[in-house]
């Protein structure tokens, strides 16, 4: 039961990351706090034995370091960079695939790279409801009740997010 608790304690700390990260206005701030929260993330599906999502998250995980780092130096990765790391997805989604469930985290990563990719923050918010509705579902499934509570938590938060700079700035327009 302690690893339980354990487990769940993970994935509180990452959803705390992750609510404050969809609030941030800069990109580069968005991407740090998510690189902390998914490091949380794998080791918390590494411990539950879902290895899909452990997986999936490695190679989100490097994702945001390496668009963290692009930010930084005020460069876009190239379309290149996009598909090598929709490539590693699916391999690794290939090489952890335990059941029909595994889609669920296959899709919301491949979708959110893509909306990660993009420069534009509006574009970025409305992509990830896709990806954090897929990841409630996945996480409900695989028994990481964190996991699903900090997918609604970041729905809520992307809702608030797109209302204070999205729709807003279209009103003040």
């Amino acid at each position: 039961m302690s690893n339980f608790i354990f487990i769940q304690t993970l994935g509180i700390i990452s959803l705390v990351l992750f609510v404050i990260s969809i609030q941030q206005r800069e990109k580069e701030n968005l991407l740090l706090l998510q690189t902390a929260g998914t490091l949380l993330f794998i080791v918390q599906y590494i411990l539950a034995g879902k290895y899909t999502g452990a997986a999936l998250f490695t190679v989100v995980l490097m994702r945001s370091s390496l668009f963290y780092y692009y930010k930084k130096t005020d460069k876009k990765p190239s379309i290149i960079v996009l598909i090598v790391f929709q490539s590693a997805l699916g391999i690794f989604a290939y090489l952890t695939w335990q059941n029909i469930f595994s889609l669920l985290p296959i899709i919301a990563t491949t979708s959110k790279t893509w909306g990660t990719w993009q420069d534009d923050m509006s574009r970025t918010r409305k992509i990830s409801l896709l990806s954090q509705s897929l990841m409630v579902v996945y996480n409900l499934t695989a028994a990481m009740y964190t996991g699903a509570l900090t997918e609604v938590c970041n729905l809520i938060s992307t809702l608030v997010a797109m209302r204070r700079y999205d729709i807003r700035n279209k009103e003040n327009n």
